[in-house]
């Protein structure tokens, strides 16, 4: 189902307050500080909008100098999840499609940003947009299916592992 990208996003509620959010783990790959290949994506709450930042680095790259798909991909799927942290929903991703629309320099500060469009029965719709400045790298849509905790704990999570989402 396709969203309007210019709808005002949905709120977030008031269970998670303005300002830095924790990693959702220890071992996140996309913000977790306990996992050496991570970006280190550090989020914050900014009224109904999420916003993290970071730096890609040689751990990161492509091409020589820029940053691989999958990683730019993956600073997007991360970003899908963060915006749930407010909800304190559980959730997994069943969709994410990429438009890639500028190279991701290495060692520069990016911007992730993502805002919840819509909400239907189980399904989030979540857009995101990864910046350098004012330069757009890579947008995307997903969708996220909201899942019951004991789904991470049969996968081998330890109840309060997840205490960002809740769980």
């Amino acid at each position: 189902m396709e969203r309007d990208r210019d709808a005002a996003p949905l709120p977030l509620g008031d269970l998670l307050a303005e300002g830095p959010f924790p990693p959702h783990h220890p071992g996140c790959f996309g913000c977790g500080p306990a996992n050496p290949a991570s970006p280190r994506i550090a989020f914050e709450r900014r009224g109904d909008t999420v916003v993290g930042t970071f730096t890609m680095d040689e751990r990161h790259q492509g091409a020589p100098g820029v940053a691989h798909g999958g990683i730019v991909a993956a600073a997007l799927d991360e970003a899908s999840g963060a915006i749930l942290m407010p909800l304190r929903t559980s959730a997994v991703t069943v969709k994410l499609d990429v438009t890639f629309s500028a190279p991701a320099r290495l060692n520069r500060e990016l911007a992730v940003t993502s805002v919840l469009r819509a909400r239907e029965g189980r399904k989030y719709f979540i857009d995101t947009t990864l910046t350098d400045g004012d330069t757009v790298i890579a947008t995307g849509r997903a969708i996220f299916v909201e899942v019951p905790p004991e789904h991470f704990h049969r996968l081998g999570a330890t109840p309060g592992e997840l205490s960002s989402i809740g769980i």
